[in-house]
Parts: C-alpha cells; structure tokens; sequence
C-alpha cells in the first residue's frame, strides 16, 4: 500500500472507529462530501491543510495521524503518489 493509499485507509478507519459518516467528517473537515470519499479510496492526495483539517475533523494530533499511515505504508512504496 502507498503513502496516499495508506492515507486514505487511515482516515476511513478513524472515522468509522468514531461512528462518523464521510458526510459527517466532511462537514467537520469543512471539505466537500466528494472529496472525502476520493482521499478515503486513495484516488486524491491531501494538502497539508487539508490533512490538518481531517487530524482536527478526527480528534487527533496530526503525529499521530501520521503515525497510523507510517504503519500501514509498504516497505519501498513511502514516495509513491495517486496518478504514478
């Protein structure tokens, strides 16, 4: 699994964990319903902002968000990116 990949399965599992909808975390992240769905199945890479935006959405510090997508991404596949 990718970095965006990894990402996005991250950011899913968070917000099913806290019994959100992706329009729930939508409307929390200030982001469109759509795009939601596109980082979750890995198809959109997220601004920096945008990621801090879905950290706060979640109740999480972004390290460790970031944390949860290190432990996910494939060994040699940390610099792949959606679209590559």
């Amino acid at each position: 699994m990718d970095v965006v990949e990894a990402f996005g399965a991250v950011v899913r599992a968070e917000r099913q964990q806290r019994q959100l909808t992706q329009s729930d975390l939508a409307l929390r992240a200030g982001l469109h319903l759509q795009f939601v769905s596109r980082v979750e199945r890995g198809e959109s890479v997220p601004s920096l902002v945008t990621v801090f935006a879905l950290a706060d959405a979640l109740e999480l510090s972004v390290p460790a968000l970031m944390e949860l997508v290190v432990g996910r991404v494939s060994p040699g596949r940390r610099g792949a990116s959606a679209g590559s």
